[in-house]
């Protein structure tokens, strides 16, 4: 059940009373809604392993999820690695349970750490 429905239901077994702060212990009929960052997201790791499974070879997950434009280039070019490489970004978006990495990341494999910045002696 859906939190407005939630909502709903509570306005009407309680009235107007459900709207009010008054005082006294309230009790909720429903459980609170999760965060919703991850209501958002879940259809972006859909929409994501999606392109993988389709369009993988060509890196279209990649740019979905935002990426330098020579990673597509070299997807395409050899086919996706020959296929392992949409089969992997595949695995980590299903199985990672967060994304945060994979967006904007500018590496050929999105799984791998990125590099230390260089310092000068």
């Amino acid at each position: 059940m859906g939190r407005a429905a939630c909502v709903l239901v509570a306005a009407a077994l309680l009235g107007n009373a459900a709207a009010a702060h008054g005082a006294g212990p309230w009790v909720p009929l429903c459980p609170a809604a999760p965060a919703g960052d991850t209501l958002r997201r879940e259809p972006e790791r859909l929409i994501a392993c999606v392109l993988a499974v389709g369009l993988g070879t060509f890196g279209a997950h990649r740019i979905y999820l935002g990426t330098r434009p020579g990673v597509p280039i070299l997807y395409g070019v050899t086919f996706g690695g020959f296929g392992v490489l949409p089969l992997l970004d595949l695995g980590h978006l299903l199985f990672t349970k967060d994304l945060a990495p994979y967006r904007g990341n500018r590496q050929v494999f999105m799984w791998a750490r990125p590099r230390p910045p260089a310092t000068a002696p």
